[in-house]
């Protein structure tokens, strides 16, 4: 019943824009193997399959420390090694087939409240949701296994401890919630203890109850809590993120309309001409607005980085990305 409402919604939304379907794989970034991203460039975030935008809050405290929030992006497959050192790899110790790179996941604790901050992957255009795949950081997972100076050891010194690490997937279009689904990443509540798990493999959780969304919220929570909020390492990974992104563009092909020169100093000019253009940072946010009919917008006052050029054509809406030097 779910799967034949998600596609009668499908065709409706197909009807008022296009359905253009997209895998968010990040195999669009690029990494030396064995390597990982994790904002130090300072760029805030990056984007993948275009229309998905993952934001970043890196910190470089000076004398070699720094530290990161929000996403990063990897290729390391060390499963074996327990510490912060290893925390962008992931515990399946394997790449998803036809994926090289797959982002990872980290919640920082609010110290007024001591509560987890959710991830948020901001859509420019709406989506459709259909699956995700994810599975365990190998650092969590070895600290949920084996326990450290800070981490309990899930199960207790018993093993019947009823211990559990949870990953809640939140839709929102705009402001409002479309749903919630919870995913156990550990779980030890079980009567038999022989039945107690700590996901390894990637596995595809369906999300499409979701819904329509403009944004995805991830928040990881714990039975391991302290006086300062969660004890478990909160973060996961995943990868080959399903969905339908709506738009407008079904009139315009990627041929037809060019922006240039890109990147870009002063001004940016189209090929042809456009009436309300909107230029929007990589957060999505509308940072520059231009209603007149022309072929070219100035970006002289905008910071360093990258946008995206969005305008109607032709009564269809498009997207271009950017970068402004």
């Amino acid at each position: 019943m779910l799967k034949k409402t998600f596609l009668n919604v499908s065709l409706i939304l197909g009807i008022l824009g296009v359905c253009k379907s997209q895998v968010v794989n990040f195999e669009d970034l690029t990494l030396p193997a064995d390597s990982f991203w994790n904002g130090f460039d300072y760029s805030g975030g990056f984007n993948s399959a275009v229309y998905a935008n993952f934001p970043n809050l890196f910190v470089d405290y000076g004398g070699g420390y720094t530290s990161w929030n929000g996403f990063a992006y990897s290729n390391k497959l060390n499963d074996i090694l327990q510490d912060y050192s290893n925390q962008y790899s992931n515990y399946a110790g394997t790449q998803l087939l036809n994926s090289t790179i797959f982002a990872i996941s980290y919640n920082s604790i609010d110290w007024n409240t001591n509560q987890v901050i959710p991830t948020e992957i901001n859509f420019i255009a709406p989506a459709v949701l259909h699956s995700i795949n994810v599975t365990n950081s190998a650092f969590t997972a070895l600290t949920i296994k084996n326990g450290d100076s800070f981490s309990k050891k899930f199960g207790g010194v018993s093993g019947n401890d009823p211990d559990w690490f949870k990953l809640t997937i939140s839709g929102y279009s705009d402001t409002v919630n479309t749903g919630n689904i919870d995913f156990y990443l550990a779980d030890y509540r079980f009567t038999d203890s022989l039945q107690d798990y700590i996901v390894k493999n990637w596995t595809q959780i369906d999300i499409s109850s979701l819904g329509q969304v403009t944004k995805l919220t991830f928040t990881l929570s714990s039975s391991d809590t302290g006086s300062f909020g969660m004890n478990t390492p909160a973060y996961f990974c995943f990868d080959n993120l399903y969905c339908d992104f709506i738009t407008n563009v079904s009139m315009v092909s990627d041929n037809e309309i060019n922006i240039f020169p890109n990147p870009a100093n002063n001004v940016i000019y189209y090929n042809k001409y456009a009436s309300n253009v909107n230029v929007l940072d990589i957060n999505g946010k509308i940072v520059k607005i231009q209603n007149k009919n022309t072929n070219q917008i100035n970006v002289s006052d905008l910071e360093n980085g990258i946008y995206f050029f969005k305008a109607e054509i032709n009564g269809n809406t498009v997207f271009r990305k950017f970068i402004k030097n």
